[in-house]
């Protein structure tokens, strides 16, 4: 056995976090920008988000949005005028599937966890206490946990594209002066598993109910 091979092959199959650490940057800097006090007009604003996840996958014969899961992020708006606003999120969420007593006997999974890092963009508009937005969300999965029919652990056999990108519209009511409301809606845009992959076509969809708490 050759350990330089050894060595050579670990680092090759290593999953290469180099590029994320990148893409997270600029979402870095636009928060601590948000943080600094600024004389005249606001440019940006800041906020807490923070909630649950209903969620499921179109093909993998489990209906419904049974698997919930939690939702918490930093979000940074760029604000253009009184009602237009840029806004880039850095969000964990847990999405996946869940078997209920309705769903098709052949369905091969139990139970599917998705635990993802979240990079959403979205152009939001507002209107009195609301706030409308539409955009996209580049995603990174952390880890995967899957629960055969029979109760089996069989996360270490699927293999899940490790970038997502998803199409993602919300809306937001403010109740008070810095807190509020929002709902989300989100689609797959990729298939979860990768291209090479000769799996049915998996695409997530998910419901955010989420707190609002300016900063």
């Amino acid at each position: 056995m050759n350990p330089t091979a050894d060595t050579t092959n670990l680092i090759l199959h290593r999953p290469c976090r180099t590029g994320f650490f990148f893409s997270v940057l600029p979402f870095l800097a636009l928060f601590a920008l948000a943080s600094l006090p600024l004389k005249g007009q606001q440019r940006f604003k800041s906020s807490f988000n923070a909630g649950l996840n209903l969620s499921q996958i179109d093909g993998d014969r489990l209906a419904g949005f049974n698997q919930p899961g939690l939702a918490a992020g930093l979000q940074v708006n760029t604000v253009l005028s009184p009602r237009w606003e840029w806004s880039l999120e850095l969000l964990f969420s847990q999405q996946g599937a869940r078997r209920n007593t309705h769903d098709d006997p052949a369905a091969a999974y139990e139970r599917i966890r998705l635990n993802r890092v979240e990079i959403p963009l979205m152009v939001q508009f507002n209107e009195w206490k609301f706030q409308v937005g539409a955009g996209l969300s580049y995603s990174r999965q952390i880890s995967h946990k899957v629960i055969d029919a029979f109760g089996v652990d069989v996360s270490e056999q699927i293999v899940f594209r490790p970038n997502g990108l998803s199409a993602v519209i919300g809306a937001t009511v403010f109740l008070r002066e810095r807190s509020g409301l929002n709902v989300l809606w989100q689609k797959n845009v990729w298939d979860l598993y990768p291209a090479s992959s000769s799996q049915p076509r998996w695409i997530g969809r998910n419901i955010g109910i989420r707190g609002v708490f300016l900063l």
